[in-house]
């Protein structure tokens, strides 16, 4: 007898092991099916231009190479603004002709340098988003790129401030660079001879691996909005961070009069009301969840215009002014739970409403609190239709509504959508890891009885 017992113990123990082995292995392969989604999103950010549009998709990009190209000056003759200008001319060609032609080769930087003499009087770099945003959007938008083009008018002068340059005759800070690859010396050599030839002699080109260039990519898309939408001065001091503040306010603003407002009502429905007058007011609250916002969303849109709430901020935070059922009836049934031997000793000792509030209910709901805040958080951070529907100003959008009309550009590429896409969930996941134990706290502690 003690023998079958043993070894049915034994095998019990293998089941159990094995259930948890084939528990951990399942669990693994559903959470790389959830995840990747999230990082093929990020490595599509870090794409180029060419190669997010490669078939069949790669899941992690290519490496990002770094092209530094030194034209020697020695040879041209003219004074020291002449010089200049002729340097710059070249470092426009240079730049947009080497990333036009080059595309398949994964070129995410592109140096210049220009030497008189043996010394280093001119250097200049650009990423290649820079570049791009200045072909889709900026000084170059809807033409060819030419050496003509590129060069006519003072075209070259404003694409070489925006992208930024040192010059100096005694020398710049950023010497030409030695012992570098020569992976694409030839093929740069050939590009520059044959469609975009420069004053200065190409004496050098070198290329170095910089993988850190793919996340450099994430700089420029949070500058896209300033090309896209010049003509709005906020979105032009502080480009995608415009949206990132709008949201932040009515989030902010949502999650502080949700929590106040469904506070006080539940307060009012858990210790001031009569039982059925309760019941009937957070019925009210309740009902209110269960009207579609399709069927009054024209009657609220209209009232809200003659108010005069329409495209401006008071249009996108009066809706959080009406407190939402569910969290009224969470609290509710929270205040429930506190013994009534509280309140009693307070108000014997002369306390009001305001103190019962203030200094019972709501210290002893900080799990509620939390709960409601993070609820509001997330919830709000991903609206979008109310925003778009009531904000035409470009100052006013908030991430969602700005990231559907960056996409609505025809210019706008995967990358660039994927980059700003992957920067308007990260909050939400990171305060998701962040607070995971505070939300699973707040879940267990608002559970309601009966």
């Amino acid at each position: 007898m003690k023998k079958t017992k043993h070894r049915t113990k034994m095998k019990l123990g293998k089941s159990e092991r094995g259930l948890k082995i084939v528990a951990v292995v399942v669990s693994l392969i559903f959470a790389a099916a959830m995840l990747y989604p999230m990082i093929f999103a990020v490595s599509s950010a870090m794409k180029d231009n060419k190669k997010i549009y490669e078939i069949p998709p790669k899941l992690l990009p290519d490496a990002a190479n770094s092209l530094s190209v030194v034209l020697d000056y020695s040879e041209v003759k003219g004074d020291e603004k002449e010089l200049k200008d002729k340097m710059l001319q070249d470092n426009i060609v240079t730049m947009f002709g080497v990333s036009q032609k080059m595309q398949e080769d994964s070129i995410m930087e592109i140096k210049v340098y220009g030497v008189k003499d043996g010394e280093t009087v001119f250097y200049s770099r650009a990423h290649q988003m820079k570049l791009q945003m200045e072909k889709d959007y900026g000084i170059y938008k809807g033409t060819a790129i030419k050496t003509k083009v590129l060069l006519h008018g003072d075209r070259y002068i404003r694409a070489c401030d925006s992208i930024g340059y040192e010059f100096d005759m005694n020398g710049v800070s950023e010497k030409a660079p030695e012992g570098l690859g020569t992976k694409f010396s030839e093929k740069v050599a050939k590009i520059m001879d044959e469609k975009y030839q420069t004053t200065g002699e190409l004496v050098s080109v070198g290329d170095k691996v910089k993988n850190f260039l793919n996340l450099e990519s994430f700089k420029y898309y949070l500058q896209m909005p300033a090309y896209i939408y010049p003509e709005s001065e906020a979105v032009q001091n502080f480009g995608f961070m415009t949206f990132v503040f709008n949201s932040i306010i009515v989030i902010g603003f949502a999650m502080v009069s949700q929590v106040i407002l469904c506070s006080v009502c539940a307060f009012v429905i858990s210790r001031k009301l009569s039982k059925r007058a309760g019941q009937f007011v957070l019925l009210f609250f309740l009902g209110g969840m269960m009207v579609p916002f399709a069927s009054i969303m024209l009657p609220q849109l209209i009232m809200y215009r003659e108010m005069g709430a329409y495209n401006n901020y008071a249009a996108l935070l009066l809706p959080f002014l009406y407190p939402y059922g569910f969290y009224v009836y969470l609290y509710k049934g929270f205040f429930d739970q506190i013994p009534g031997s509280y309140f009693e000793a307070a108000e014997l000792d002369g306390a009001g409403s305001f103190y019962l509030y203030t200094r019972i209910c709501m210290p002893l709901s900080k799990p509620i609190i939390s709960l409601i805040a993070l609820q509001t958080f997330i919830g709000n951070w991903n609206d979008f239709f109310w925003a778009w529907l009531v904000t035409e100003d470009q100052k006013l959008w908030t991430l969602n509504v700005a990231l559907y009309n960056i996409s609505n550009n025809v210019a706008t590429k995967q990358n660039a959508l994927m980059g700003l896409a992957v920067v308007t969930i990260t909050p939400v996941i990171l305060l998701s890891i962040l607070f995971s134990k505070q939300l699973k706290q707040s879940i267990v502690a608002s559970g309601v009885k009966g």
